[in-house]
C-alpha cells in the first residue's frame, strides 16, 4: 500500500532533528544531526532506533554536495548549477541518475528515477515548523528510504542557506 509521509523539522534541537511520520502521526523515521568542523553528519534511523543511512554535507564543495551511505549503498547527491529552483541529481548506488526538483517558490518538489515518479511533496504554509506532506507514488520501501534521504538533504541545504 502506498502511503503518505509528513516531514517535520523540530524548532528546538541542539544539532537538529527531522521527524518523518505517517499520516496518522506514527513515527516512521527520524534524522539527527551531529556536529563536525568541516562537514556535518546526519544519521537516519527507523522507528526502532536502527541506523539506516548517513548523510554528510561536503562543506568545501563547489556546489552543494551530500555523501550518502548505508542501507541503499553509497551515492552522491549534488545540486545543479545556475538553476532558479533547487534541482539535484544522484550519482552511484541503485538510484544512479535519479533527480529531485523543487518549484520556483521552494514549496513543493518531485523525485524521479528512470522517468518514474517516486514521490511528490508540498510544504504546509501555516505551521510553526517546516512541514512537508509527501505522497509516495510506489510501495517499494527502498524508494521510500531514498525519498527520506533526498528530503533530509534538501532540508539541510535549505537550513544552511537560511
Amino acid at each position: 500500500m502506498v502511503r503518505g509521509l509528513i516531514v517535520s523539522t523540530r524548532i528546538v534541537s541542539l544539532f537538529g532533528r527531522i521527524d518523518i511520520t505517517d499520516t496518522n502521526g506514527a513515527l516512521c523515521y527520524y534524522a539527527k544531526g551531529e556536529f563536525a568542523l568541516l562537514r556535518r553528519r546526519w544519521r537516519i534511523f527507523n522507528q526502532d532506533d536502527q541506523e539506516l543511512m548517513q548523510i554528510r554535507h561536503k562543506r568545501l564543495a563547489i556546489r552543494p554536495t551530500f555523501l550518502v551511505s548505508g542501507q541503499l549503498g553509497d551515492m552522491v547527491l549534488q545540486r545543479k548549477f545556475f538553476s532558479l529552483k533547487r534541482e539535484y541529481w544522484v550519482t552511484g548506488g541503485p538510484y544512479d541518475g535519479a533527480e529531485f526538483k523543487g518549484n520556483l517558490l521552494d514549496l513543493a518538489f518531485t523525485i524521479y528515477h528512470d522517468d518514474k515518479l517516486l514521490a511528490k511533496a508540498s510544504e504546509k504554509l501555516i505551521s510553526i515548523r517546516d512541514k512537508h506532506q509527501v505522497e509516495m507514488q510506489t510501495d517499494d520501501l527502498n524508494d521510500e528510504l531514498f525519498t527520506v534521504a533526498a528530503i533530509v538533504a534538501m532540508q539541510l541545504e535549505k537550513k544552511a542557506s537560511d
